[in-house]
């Protein structure tokens, strides 16, 4: 709960101060849903730019900075490191998403990383994909992901298909950074005020 929830409070901060974006993910939404009905899973596929904000939000935020504790099997070798069997290894996301061989420009909250030239989502074949791993991996990795990835989809298509984001009258909101994430366990943005227009 913790971990979607703060993914959605995260990309409506993020959005509240990207009104160019909204209004493309809302032409997208428009397109493939209309206003006639609710969104639904079976919209995922062709609405490649609402998934590529997701998962960038999921990179750019990594809410889980450390992955669960796994243990080695047996003895083993990575990058000239001798690991024994039975040592804890932690999985620091946070890092690993932030590097630049893989996530060009890693500070930066760029959706447009993960659609490939046709404007289709790249696959999650692609290396780029396979590092993004804010759920874990393996065996271990968390078992609410398809569950959270779902709904996450939902919220926001059925946000903005009804409603666009921004900032509040005489306020002013400040670009999303990383230093607006509390620290912990699982990171949560920290509070601001936003308010919701509703769409004609």
């Amino acid at each position: 709960y913790n971990t979607t929830r703060g993914t959605l409070l995260s990309c409506v901060h993020i959005l509240a101060t990207r009104p160019e974006l909204q209004k493309l993910l809302q032409t997208e939404i428009d397109n493939v849903i209309g206003s006639d009905r609710k969104p639904t899973l079976r919209d995922r596929e062709n609405c490649p730019l609402i998934e590529s904000v997701l998962l960038e939000t999921l990179r750019y935020i990594s809410h889980v900075p450390l992955s669960v504790f796994h243990f080695t099997a047996d003895d083993c070798e990575i990058n000239g490191y001798n690991i024994q069997k039975g040592t804890t290894i932690i999985p620091n996301l946070w890092t690993a998403h932030r590097n630049e061989k893989d996530f060009e420009h890693p500070y930066t909250f760029i959706p447009d990383r993960f659609l490939a030239k046709s404007g289709n989502l790249v696959p999650a074949t692609d290396p780029l994909r396979k590092s993004l791993m804010p759920f874990g991996v393996g065996k271990r990795s968390c078992i609410g992901e398809v569950f959270a990835r779902s709904r996450m989809f939902l919220f926001l298509a059925t946000l903005l298909q009804t409603a666009s984001i921004e900032k509040p009258d005489n306020e002013i909101i400040a670009e999303f950074g990383l230093d607006d994430l509390n620290p912990g366990l699982v990171m949560q943005p920290k509070p601001y005020k936003i308010k919701f227009v509703m769409r004609q």
